[in-house]
């Protein structure tokens, strides 16, 4: 699977998120975001304390300023506890300055997290009386660097890794990164980005922002990246492989699958040096090691203790273990030789290569090291001791070679920093870089191959038999080394060419956060002023004035729900509109939307509020994720084409929709014996608020047919104009074809009706009678005084 974006809704804002008389703490990196970020803080309300970054020059007025001098962590330990104490339920940590480079992108990186230890306590006694948040912002591209960035921006791209992590460690917070398109203003940016810290969805952990999309990350079939697969490097015995870490462990067992396959030539580089066995060791197998070693030692005068047995014992493991990977690659036909090199240290790495730079054609980096620690606990060593083989290791060895010549770029990413994981924050984090970097080379090397293999855990060693169980009972499948290593190997099939950000094994996450729903009521708004250049509000008007369509407050209800709860809704009761909301001089400033969970299902009430806070109540649903009763299908169906065309519908009074609204095609069946109405439909769909006002099985502008299709009967079989008040039940069991036909059919509900309106059962099916969608219930009532403006609209 391929790193995707997935397109966002825009937020619904969640009413009374924080508490009232809390404040932000602003982490300023000296971009020009800050002060435009503080500004709206302060106009919001908040009171903004401001922590400057060692060299960040003074230049906010109105916060309680505090400046680092240094990078020490002593110093922000003292700053972080003095600021959070000031009833801090927000902190924005920015990384979006330009002009660092590779080395101070990484330190800037680990004082992120560093800064998010210290916070995690406060926040999570802040969040018992209101939201409490943590968000990193970043300015790579609002795609999180998958678009391919200046190399010394990916950095910054590891925040997500740290939020992801934050998210699975403390579920009490709001955790989210954003990343913002440095095309957009910093005015521009600063208001998307306190819309999205007052976003009501909250498992939402990364965001991308451009001005004309919101956009998250997901997994494809596609990669993001097109490449001429047929042009592709092949990978033969000609091509010279540097391979970090690959003397060991999994990148081992790669390396010499990928022997047998390819036969490459292979430098394995390691940290460990490659001996001769020390006399003591020599013949003594691997469970004796260690008490070879305690001997060893007595012999020598030296006191055996178990730090200084492990070294002893690791040192011969180690280089066995490497001696071993050198004769498979060799029996398997490479040739392979091992270099003892610290990869962090660019004289020393550089002096090892140069004899081979050259010939040297790709690499693979897999070295990598593990320090598990939740983020609170973390020490700066550890962040150090993870960062280094990671990024400093790749920036070293990258810059010892020639990046001309490198036809195959492949990097042990993980499912960690894809996700997050609990207790893997800097790992996740060094993961999410190789990421960024790999998308970033890509962009400037179009003709190579270059993929950051994002694994799943593997089964080796590294995981414990307490950590596979609990992998076992969440359904995770660990991958077995074999398996894993013939997957690395077909990456360098043509095909997979392509493959930049892969995830690879089970594309689940590692660990997931433990969230409580909420039993008491939650009211989100937008504003309306966002939705009057939508098509599908200008394309509906009832006279001079676009009115609101039903089923866009019927849809907003259906997937405010849906996001707050994750839980798709499959049914609707009781939809009514009590009054709909018009755009003409006196339009309401906004709309709200309060839920309020009733066992398994959540009411609804949709209000418009004016400029002094007024609200009046126009729509009221009860929303269920419970599947509907079994849907069957629909018979005697005419065939798609037959009948008659249904565009006069549009202009003789019965329908008074726009042009992006009539897709009622065809009267297939009118039979009035019966009163039965047949339809061909189809609607290329509309998605306004980047589908904030649609669910995962309900789309507005389809939707809004069945609709139509009841004010048709209404006239052919009643002879009136109509509209519809209320609706018993929806029942949703497959979305509404996108822009394809399909069939809606209109018969008269069982509970009938009355005068000249009607109760109607409408059913959306495919033209085979599969049903999709059906509105039960639906009451229309007769107005024939909207006929003219019907016509007019």
């Amino acid at each position: 699977a391929q790193a995707a974006l997935v397109d966002l809704p825009t937020p619904d804002r969640l009413v009374g998120a924080y508490a009232e008389g809390s404040g932000a703490l602003v982490v300023d990196d000296g971009a020009e975001l800050a002060p435009a970020l503080v500004n709206r803080l302060i106009e919001s309300g908040r009171h903004v304390h401001v922590l400057r970054l060692p060299g960040v020059a003074e230049r906010i007025s109105g916060v309680k300023d505090h400046a680092l001098s240094g990078w020490g962590v002593t110093e922000l330990a003292e700053q972080m506890e003095e600021i959070l104490a000031d009833r801090i339920s927000l902190v924005l940590d920015l990384s979006a300055a330009r002009g660092a480079d590779w080395s101070e992108g990484v330190r800037r990186l680990a004082h992120t997290l560093l800064a998010a230890k210290h916070a995690v306590q406060p926040l999570t006694i802040a969040a018992a009386s209101g939201r409490a948040a943590f968000v990193t912002v970043t300015r790579l591209d609002g795609a999180f660097g998958l678009g391919g960035v200046p190399e010394e921006l990916a950095p910054a791209g590891g925040a997500a890794g740290l939020v992801k992590t934050l998210a699975v460690e403390a579920p009490e917070l709001f955790c989210r990164a954003v990343d913002i398109a440095p095309a957009l203003s910093p005015d521009a940016g600063a208001t998307l980005l306190l819309t999205e810290v007052e976003d009501a969805v909250t498992d939402t952990v990364q965001v991308g922002l451009d001005g004309a999309r919101r956009v998250g990350l997901t997994l494809a079939e596609q990669s993001l990246t097109a490449t001429d697969t047929e042009t592709a490097p092949q990978l033969t015995p000609e091509d010279l492989l540097v391979v970090t870490g690959g003397g060991r462990g999994i990148t081992a067992a790669c390396v010499v699958e990928l022997a047998k396959r390819h036969r490459p030539g292979l430098l394995l580089l390691g940290r460990t040096p490659l001996e001769e066995e020390p006399a003591w060791a020599q013949g003594v197998d691997a469970p004796a090691l260690k008490a070879a070693a305690a001997s060893h030692l007595k012999s020598a005068g030296e006191k055996p203790t178990p730090k200084r047995v492990e070294q002893l014992y690791q040192a011969v493991i180690g280089a066995r273990e490497i001696r071993r990977t050198l004769a498979d690659v060799e029996a398997a036909g490479s040739r392979a030789e091992y270099l003892a090199v610290d990869i962090t240290d660019p004289q020393a790495t550089a002096a090892a290569l140069a004899p081979h730079k050259a010939r040297i054609t790709g690499l693979v980096h897999g070295a990598g090291v593990l320090a598990d620690q939740l983020i609170a606990n973390k020490k700066a060593s550890e962040v150090e001791r993870v960062f280094a083989p990671k990024l400093t290791g790749l920036r070293t060895v990258t810059a010892a070679l020639d990046p001309e010549t490198l036809r195959h770029v492949v990097l042990f990413s993980s499912v960690a920093g894809f996700f997050g994981n609990r207790g893997q924050s800097d790992y996740a984090m060094a993961n999410e870089v190789l990421n960024a970097w790999a998308s970033s080379w890509k962009q400037r090397h179009p003709a190579a191959r270059v993929t950051s293999l994002n694994w799943g855990a593997w089964d080796s060693g590294m995981v414990s038999p307490e950590v596979k169980a609990v992998f076992q009972e969440r359904g995770i499948t660990l991958i077995p080394v074999d398996t894993g290593a013939r997957m690395f190997t077909e990456q360098f099939a043509p095909e997979r060419a392509g493959d930049v950000v892969t995830v690879l094994g089970p594309t689940t996450p590692l660990s997931e956060p433990e969230r409580t729903a909420t039993t008491a009521t939650v009211t989100v708004e937008r504003p309306l002023a966002a939705l009057e250049t939508e098509q599908i509000l200008t394309d509906h008007v009832i006279g001079e004035s676009p009115v609101l369509p039903a089923v866009v407050a019927l849809g907003w209800a259906i997937g405010a729900v849906e996001r707050a709860g994750g839980t798709e809704v499959r049914q609707v009761h009781d939809f009514s509109v009590h009054k709909g909301i018009v755009f003409d001089a006196d339009r309401p400033q906004r709309i709200s939307l309060a839920m309020t969970p009733d066992g398994d299902n959540v009411r609804t009430a949709i209000h418009a509020v004016d400029a002094q806070g007024a609200a009046r109540p126009h729509y009221a649903a009860l929303v269920t994720p419970q599947a509907p009763p079994a849907a069957g299908t629909v018979g005697a169906l005419p065939a798609l084409g037959t009948g008659r065309d249904a565009a006069e519908l549009y202009s003789d009074g019965t329908l008074f929709h726009g042009p992006s609204l009539r897709g009622v095609r065809r009267v297939l069946a009118e039979d009035a014996s019966v009163n039965r109405l047949v339809l061909e439909c189809a609607l290329t769909e509309h998605r306004p608020a980047g589908g904030a006002f649609a669910g995962s099985r309900f789309a507005p502008g389809t939707a809004d047919l069945l609709l139509q299709a009841g004010l048709v009967w209404v006239r052919l079989f009643r002879g009136t104009a109509g509209l519809p008040l209320s609706v018993g039940r929806v029942d949703l069991h497959h979305p509404l074809p996108d822009g394809e036909p399909f069939v809606i059919v209109v018969e008269p509900a069982a509970t009938g009706g009355n005068g000249s309106g009607a109760s109607l059962t409408i059913t959306a099916c495919t033209p085979d009678g599969r049903v999709l969608t059906r509105f039960d219930g639906v009451s229309v009532v007769s107005a024939p005084q909207l006929a003219a403006k019907f016509i007019s609209g």
